[in-house]
């Protein structure tokens, strides 16, 4: 409920400039929730081999993800010069620019 009362008031005003510095109050709750979740889905130290094995396949092929898509985006987030055609492949909304 807190992760949702902090991102979907924005989602009201998605056709206006958003500034995702407020993000930072809750972005480390985010990652606790984050790290539940995955301990969740790797399963309990009792659980058998195949589930614990399939959790951790899920949670690292969803951590290889996140590192990649970060990677993508990583220019845009520390403002890096891009040619206009590298911007356009990563403005995947309209709103974003």
């Amino acid at each position: 409920a807190g992760l949702a009362a902090g991102y979907l008031p924005w989602l009201l005003f998605s056709e206006r400039t958003i500034f995702t510095f407020y993000t930072v109050a809750f972005a480390p709750w985010l990652m606790l929730c984050l790290a539940y979740v995955m301990a969740l889905v790797i399963g309990p130290a009792g659980a058998d081999r195949e589930r614990r094995l399939a959790g951790g396949l899920f949670v690292g092929s969803l951590l290889l993800l996140i590192v990649l898509v970060s990677a993508f985006f990583w220019p845009v987030w520390t403002g890096q010069v891009l040619d206009v055609d590298q911007w356009r492949y990563r403005m995947w909304l309209p709103s974003w620019t």
